[in-house]
Protein backbone atom coordinates (compact mmCIF):
# COMPACT_ATOMS: atom_id res chain seq x y z
CA UNK A 1 0.00 0.00 0.00
CA UNK A 2 1.26 3.18 -0.57
CA UNK A 3 2.67 5.60 1.87
CA UNK A 4 1.74 8.64 0.42
CA UNK A 5 0.07 10.24 -2.07
CA UNK A 6 1.67 11.37 -5.39
CA UNK A 7 1.54 15.15 -6.54
CA UNK A 8 -0.65 15.45 -9.33
CA UNK A 9 -0.31 18.69 -10.21
CA UNK A 10 1.57 19.27 -13.77
CA UNK A 11 4.70 21.75 -13.72
CA UNK A 12 4.43 24.77 -16.08
CA UNK A 13 7.69 25.44 -17.61
CA UNK A 14 8.35 29.08 -18.90
CA UNK A 15 11.54 29.51 -20.35
CA UNK A 16 10.75 33.66 -20.75
CA UNK A 17 10.45 33.84 -17.11
CA UNK A 18 14.67 34.16 -16.01
CA UNK A 19 13.81 34.52 -12.25
CA UNK A 20 12.21 30.69 -12.50
CA UNK A 21 15.84 29.53 -13.48
CA UNK A 22 17.41 31.34 -10.42
CA UNK A 23 15.30 29.98 -8.08
CA UNK A 24 15.84 26.48 -9.55
CA UNK A 25 19.44 26.91 -8.25
CA UNK A 26 20.54 26.58 -5.01
CA UNK A 27 22.09 30.15 -4.58
CA UNK A 28 20.32 32.20 -1.95
CA UNK A 29 22.62 35.36 -2.90
CA UNK A 30 21.58 34.97 -6.69
CA UNK A 31 17.80 34.80 -5.72
CA UNK A 32 17.93 37.83 -3.77
CA UNK A 33 19.54 39.60 -6.41
CA UNK A 34 16.99 38.67 -9.06
CA UNK A 35 14.47 39.56 -7.08
CA UNK A 36 15.43 42.64 -5.85
CA UNK A 37 15.83 43.50 -9.88
CA UNK A 38 12.66 42.49 -10.79
CA UNK A 39 11.22 44.57 -7.55
CA UNK A 40 12.99 47.28 -8.98
CA UNK A 41 11.65 46.75 -12.33
CA UNK A 42 7.94 46.29 -11.55
CA UNK A 43 8.13 43.24 -12.62
CA UNK A 44 5.13 41.86 -10.84
CA UNK A 45 3.87 39.15 -13.76
CA UNK A 46 7.29 37.53 -13.48
CA UNK A 47 7.38 37.40 -9.18
CA UNK A 48 4.12 35.72 -9.21
CA UNK A 49 5.02 33.15 -11.90
CA UNK A 50 8.21 32.54 -9.57
CA UNK A 51 5.80 32.11 -6.71
CA UNK A 52 4.10 29.55 -8.36
CA UNK A 53 7.19 27.66 -9.06
CA UNK A 54 7.49 24.02 -8.60
CA UNK A 55 8.44 22.23 -6.79
CA UNK A 56 6.89 23.17 -3.68
CA UNK A 57 9.82 23.79 -2.02
CA UNK A 58 11.16 25.69 -5.04
CA UNK A 59 7.89 28.19 -4.32
CA UNK A 60 8.21 28.21 -0.85
CA UNK A 61 12.10 29.68 -1.02
CA UNK A 62 11.08 32.34 -3.66
CA UNK A 63 8.17 33.69 -1.04
CA UNK A 64 10.61 33.32 1.73
CA UNK A 65 13.22 35.88 -0.15
CA UNK A 66 10.69 37.89 -1.74
CA UNK A 67 9.06 38.62 1.90
CA UNK A 68 12.84 39.01 3.37
CA UNK A 69 13.38 41.42 0.28
CA UNK A 70 9.94 43.92 1.08
CA UNK A 71 11.22 43.75 4.73
CA UNK A 72 14.85 44.70 4.07
CA UNK A 73 13.72 47.86 1.56
CA UNK A 74 13.64 49.94 4.97
CA UNK A 75 17.47 50.14 5.42
CA UNK A 76 17.62 50.18 9.43
CA UNK A 77 14.11 51.27 10.58
CA UNK A 78 12.07 49.65 8.15
CA UNK A 79 8.10 49.78 7.54
CA UNK A 80 6.75 46.11 7.81
CA UNK A 81 3.71 45.33 5.98
CA UNK A 82 2.06 42.11 7.50
CA UNK A 83 -1.86 40.27 7.37
CA UNK A 84 -3.32 38.61 10.60
CA UNK A 85 -5.17 35.66 8.72
CA UNK A 86 -8.62 35.35 10.35
CA UNK A 87 -10.64 31.74 10.11
CA UNK A 88 -14.13 32.30 11.01
CA UNK A 89 -16.48 29.49 11.31
CA UNK A 90 -20.08 31.26 10.90
CA UNK A 91 -23.88 29.35 11.36
CA UNK A 92 -27.27 30.79 11.08
CA UNK A 93 -30.57 29.17 10.47
CA UNK A 94 -31.46 31.45 7.66
CA UNK A 95 -29.33 33.53 5.29
CA UNK A 96 -27.19 36.24 7.12
CA UNK A 97 -24.01 38.25 6.39
CA UNK A 98 -20.68 38.85 8.28
CA UNK A 99 -19.89 42.14 8.17
CA UNK A 100 -17.13 43.27 6.23
CA UNK A 101 -15.24 45.71 8.25
CA UNK A 102 -14.51 45.68 12.05
CA UNK A 103 -16.31 48.97 13.50
CA UNK A 104 -13.53 49.69 16.38
CA UNK A 105 -10.78 48.24 14.99
CA UNK A 106 -8.18 50.56 17.62
CA UNK A 107 -9.80 48.07 20.28
CA UNK A 108 -8.12 45.26 18.41
CA UNK A 109 -4.55 47.27 18.30
CA UNK A 110 -5.45 47.87 21.76
CA UNK A 111 -5.59 44.41 22.96
CA UNK A 112 -2.14 43.54 20.86
CA UNK A 113 -0.40 46.15 22.62
CA UNK A 114 -1.92 45.53 26.12
CA UNK A 115 -1.06 41.56 25.82
CA UNK A 116 2.68 42.21 24.80
CA UNK A 117 2.27 41.01 20.92
CA UNK A 118 3.05 44.75 19.30
CA UNK A 119 6.25 44.78 21.23
CA UNK A 120 9.14 47.26 20.05
CA UNK A 121 6.93 48.00 16.80
CA UNK A 122 6.22 51.94 16.40
CA UNK A 123 3.69 53.98 14.29
CA UNK A 124 1.79 50.37 14.51
CA UNK A 125 -1.39 50.17 12.79
CA UNK A 126 -4.63 48.04 11.48
CA UNK A 127 -6.71 48.88 9.02
CA UNK A 128 -10.60 47.96 9.66
CA UNK A 129 -11.52 46.10 6.48
CA UNK A 130 -11.47 42.24 6.36
CA UNK A 131 -10.09 41.67 3.43
CA UNK A 132 -10.08 38.54 1.21
CA UNK A 133 -7.24 36.15 0.40
CA UNK A 134 -7.93 37.09 -3.41
CA UNK A 135 -7.29 40.60 -2.32
CA UNK A 136 -3.95 39.87 -0.79
CA UNK A 137 -3.15 37.65 -4.65
CA UNK A 138 -3.99 40.88 -6.10
CA UNK A 139 -1.07 42.77 -4.37
CA UNK A 140 1.70 44.07 -6.52
CA UNK A 141 4.84 43.33 -5.15
CA UNK A 142 6.91 46.46 -5.98
CA UNK A 143 4.55 48.46 -4.43
CA UNK A 144 5.26 46.96 -1.49
CA UNK A 145 8.59 47.61 -1.78
CA UNK A 146 8.55 50.78 -2.56
CA UNK A 147 6.35 51.72 -0.22
CA UNK A 148 8.33 50.10 2.28
CA UNK A 149 11.47 52.59 2.16
CA UNK A 150 8.55 55.48 1.89
CA UNK A 151 6.43 55.36 4.51
CA UNK A 152 4.04 58.04 2.89
CA UNK A 153 3.28 55.35 0.04
CA UNK A 154 0.36 53.87 1.97
CA UNK A 155 -1.80 52.59 -1.42
CA UNK A 156 -0.94 49.00 -1.42
CA UNK A 157 -3.07 48.88 1.78
CA UNK A 158 -5.77 51.79 1.42
CA UNK A 159 -6.41 49.98 -1.97
CA UNK A 160 -7.54 46.71 -0.10
CA UNK A 161 -11.63 46.83 0.38
CA UNK A 162 -13.97 45.14 3.23
CA UNK A 163 -15.17 41.89 1.96
CA UNK A 164 -18.51 40.70 3.95
CA UNK A 165 -19.03 37.14 4.08
CA UNK A 166 -22.83 35.47 3.11
CA UNK A 167 -23.36 32.76 5.44
CA UNK A 168 -25.89 30.05 4.00
CA UNK A 169 -28.94 29.12 6.11
CA UNK A 170 -28.62 25.72 7.74
CA UNK A 171 -25.55 25.22 7.95
CA UNK A 172 -21.64 25.62 9.50
CA UNK A 173 -18.97 27.04 7.17
CA UNK A 174 -15.33 27.99 7.29
CA UNK A 175 -14.26 31.24 5.58
CA UNK A 176 -11.70 33.32 5.63
CA UNK A 177 -10.35 36.77 6.22
CA UNK A 178 -7.46 38.90 6.99
CA UNK A 179 -7.00 41.96 8.73
CA UNK A 180 -3.91 43.96 7.26
CA UNK A 181 -1.50 46.69 9.04
CA UNK A 182 1.78 48.25 9.04
CA UNK A 183 4.66 49.22 11.63
CA UNK A 184 7.76 50.61 12.13
CA UNK A 185 10.54 48.17 13.68
CA UNK A 186 14.60 48.61 13.79
CA UNK A 187 16.26 46.05 11.55
CA UNK A 188 18.11 44.76 14.47
CA UNK A 189 14.98 44.71 16.62
CA UNK A 190 12.04 41.95 16.85
CA UNK A 191 9.32 42.79 14.78
CA UNK A 192 5.97 42.37 15.24
CA UNK A 193 5.40 38.84 13.26
CA UNK A 194 8.10 37.92 15.77
CA UNK A 195 6.79 39.46 19.06
CA UNK A 196 3.55 38.34 17.89
CA UNK A 197 4.04 34.62 16.91
CA UNK A 198 2.74 33.02 20.65
CA UNK A 199 -0.87 33.59 19.60
CA UNK A 200 -1.46 31.78 23.10
CA UNK A 201 -0.46 34.95 24.87
CA UNK A 202 -3.41 37.09 22.49
CA UNK A 203 -5.67 34.77 20.36
CA UNK A 204 -8.31 33.51 22.82
CA UNK A 205 -8.96 37.37 24.01
CA UNK A 206 -8.91 38.60 20.49
CA UNK A 207 -11.34 36.11 19.53
CA UNK A 208 -13.81 36.75 21.76
CA UNK A 209 -13.83 40.53 20.96
CA UNK A 210 -13.51 39.96 17.22
CA UNK A 211 -17.19 38.06 17.75
CA UNK A 212 -18.67 40.56 19.54
CA UNK A 213 -17.87 43.31 16.94
CA UNK A 214 -19.00 40.97 14.31
CA UNK A 215 -22.60 39.84 16.09
CA UNK A 216 -25.50 39.96 14.18
CA UNK A 217 -29.14 38.34 15.41
CA UNK A 218 -28.91 34.69 13.89
CA UNK A 219 -25.58 34.59 13.50
CA UNK A 220 -23.08 32.18 15.64
CA UNK A 221 -19.71 32.92 14.34
CA UNK A 222 -16.37 32.33 15.91
CA UNK A 223 -13.48 33.96 14.48
CA UNK A 224 -9.85 32.39 15.02
CA UNK A 225 -6.86 34.08 14.34
CA UNK A 226 -3.97 32.87 13.58
CA UNK A 227 -0.22 34.42 13.53
CA UNK A 228 0.56 37.19 11.44
CA UNK A 229 2.45 37.15 8.47
CA UNK A 230 4.22 38.72 6.18
CA UNK A 231 2.07 40.74 3.58
CA UNK A 232 3.37 38.74 0.61
CA UNK A 233 2.81 35.09 2.17
CA UNK A 234 -0.05 35.64 4.20
CA UNK A 235 -2.92 33.82 1.75
CA UNK A 236 -1.24 30.84 1.69
CA UNK A 237 -0.93 30.86 5.56
CA UNK A 238 -4.55 31.81 5.94
CA UNK A 239 -5.94 29.23 3.03
CA UNK A 240 -4.05 26.32 4.77
CA UNK A 241 -5.38 27.38 8.29
CA UNK A 242 -8.97 27.45 6.63
CA UNK A 243 -9.05 24.20 5.28
CA UNK A 244 -7.17 22.66 8.19
CA UNK A 245 -10.47 24.20 10.53
CA UNK A 246 -12.99 23.33 7.34
CA UNK A 247 -11.18 19.27 7.56
CA UNK A 248 -11.63 18.98 10.82
CA UNK A 249 -15.55 20.41 10.93
CA UNK A 250 -16.02 17.98 7.86
CA UNK A 251 -14.99 15.11 9.66
CA UNK A 252 -16.57 16.10 13.31
CA UNK A 253 -19.96 16.43 11.37
CA UNK A 254 -19.77 13.45 8.60
CA UNK A 255 -18.19 10.79 11.31
CA UNK A 256 -20.99 11.39 13.39
CA UNK A 257 -23.51 10.97 10.71
CA UNK A 258 -22.26 7.95 10.05
CA UNK A 259 -22.03 6.27 13.22
CA UNK A 260 -25.14 7.27 13.86
CA UNK A 261 -26.23 4.71 11.20
CA UNK A 262 -24.21 2.07 10.40
CA UNK A 263 -20.60 2.70 12.09
CA UNK A 264 -17.55 3.78 11.03
CA UNK A 265 -16.50 4.44 7.24
CA UNK A 266 -14.63 3.25 4.46
CA UNK A 267 -11.80 6.44 3.76
CA UNK A 268 -9.99 6.34 0.78
CA UNK A 269 -6.90 9.09 0.00
CA UNK A 270 -6.94 9.94 -3.74
CA UNK A 271 -4.81 12.49 -5.84
CA UNK A 272 -6.68 13.95 -8.71
CA UNK A 273 -5.48 16.35 -11.57
CA UNK A 274 -7.51 19.14 -12.76
CA UNK A 275 -8.06 21.07 -16.06
CA UNK A 276 -4.78 23.60 -16.38
CA UNK A 277 -2.82 21.20 -14.64
CA UNK A 278 -3.95 21.87 -11.10
CA UNK A 279 -4.28 19.17 -8.17
CA UNK A 280 -5.99 18.56 -5.41
CA UNK A 281 -5.82 15.52 -3.20
CA UNK A 282 -9.53 14.24 -1.83
CA UNK A 283 -10.95 12.42 1.11
CA UNK A 284 -13.97 10.47 0.47
CA UNK A 285 -15.98 8.74 3.26
CA UNK A 286 -18.26 5.46 2.29
CA UNK A 287 -19.82 2.60 3.93
CA UNK A 288 -20.59 -0.42 1.75
CA UNK A 289 -24.11 -0.66 4.42
CA UNK A 290 -25.71 2.13 2.87
CA UNK A 291 -24.90 3.30 -1.02
CA UNK A 292 -26.57 6.80 -0.17
CA UNK A 293 -23.71 7.60 3.08
CA UNK A 294 -21.11 8.76 0.60
CA UNK A 295 -18.95 11.86 1.36
CA UNK A 296 -15.95 13.48 0.68
CA UNK A 297 -13.30 16.62 1.36
CA UNK A 298 -10.97 18.21 -1.46
CA UNK A 299 -7.78 19.82 -0.71
CA UNK A 300 -6.69 22.22 -3.59
CA UNK A 301 -3.45 21.97 -3.78
CA UNK A 302 -1.03 25.53 -3.47
CA UNK A 303 2.11 25.74 -4.92
CA UNK A 304 4.01 25.87 -1.97
CA UNK A 305 2.24 22.73 -0.57
CA UNK A 306 4.04 19.42 -0.23
CA UNK A 307 1.45 16.67 -1.49
CA UNK A 308 3.13 14.27 1.28
CA UNK A 309 2.96 17.07 3.67
CA UNK A 310 -0.76 17.09 3.39
CA UNK A 311 -1.08 13.44 3.37
CA UNK A 312 -0.16 12.80 6.20
CA UNK A 313 -2.02 15.75 7.62
CA UNK A 314 -4.85 13.70 6.44
CA UNK A 315 -4.11 10.61 7.87
CA UNK A 316 -2.97 12.29 11.70
CA UNK A 317 -6.54 13.90 11.56
CA UNK A 318 -8.48 10.21 10.60
CA UNK A 319 -6.25 8.32 13.20
CA UNK A 320 -7.31 10.98 15.92
CA UNK A 321 -10.81 10.46 14.60
CA UNK A 322 -10.26 6.64 14.97
CA UNK A 323 -10.71 6.35 11.53
CA UNK A 324 -8.85 2.81 10.41
CA UNK A 325 -10.28 1.98 7.63
CA UNK A 326 -8.05 3.62 5.28
CA UNK A 327 -6.61 3.07 1.46
CA UNK A 328 -4.45 5.05 0.08
CA UNK A 329 -4.35 5.17 -4.32
CA UNK A 330 -0.89 5.54 -5.42
CA UNK A 331 -2.10 7.07 -9.02
CA UNK A 332 -3.26 10.07 -10.02
CA UNK A 333 -6.48 9.90 -10.82
CA UNK A 334 -8.91 12.66 -13.29
CA UNK A 335 -10.90 15.05 -11.85
CA UNK A 336 -14.13 13.19 -12.69
CA UNK A 337 -14.08 9.47 -12.57
CA UNK A 338 -15.93 7.39 -15.11
CA UNK A 339 -19.83 7.72 -14.16
CA UNK A 340 -19.04 11.45 -12.87
CA UNK A 341 -18.22 11.17 -9.78
CA UNK A 342 -15.32 13.49 -8.44
CA UNK A 343 -15.17 11.60 -4.62
CA UNK A 344 -13.70 7.75 -4.61
CA UNK A 345 -16.37 4.95 -2.48
CA UNK A 346 -15.11 2.07 -1.26
CA UNK A 347 -16.96 0.23 -3.55
CA UNK A 348 -15.34 1.75 -6.45
CA UNK A 349 -11.90 0.63 -5.76
CA UNK A 350 -11.72 -2.87 -7.91
CA UNK A 351 -13.20 -0.74 -11.39
CA UNK A 352 -10.69 1.89 -10.78
CA UNK A 353 -7.87 -0.61 -12.83
CA UNK A 354 -10.12 0.45 -16.12
CA UNK A 355 -9.80 4.13 -14.91
CA UNK A 356 -7.46 6.49 -17.51
CA UNK A 357 -4.16 7.25 -15.10
CA UNK A 358 -2.90 10.56 -15.60
CA UNK A 359 1.21 10.76 -15.97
Amino acid sequence: MAETLPDPREAAADAANPLLAVAAQTDDASLRVALQDALAAGDDAGLRAALRAQPPARAQRVARALAAAVDARGEGIGLRFFAIPLVIVAGARNRNTVPGALPEVGKIAALLEQHGAVGVTRNFGLGNALVSAEALDALSPSALWRAAADPSQRAPLDALQPEPIAVAGGREQVQLRFITGAGITPQHLPSFLESASNIGTWGMVMTKELARQLARPGLEILPMPRPPQPLLNAAHAGRRAQLEAALSLFLGNTLRRFRMAVGDPEAVLSAHRLDGGAGELRLSLSTPLDDSLFEGFAWPLQPQDEAAEVTQLFQTVLSECRVTNVTLLDRVLPDRLTGGSVFVAGRMLEGLGREPARH
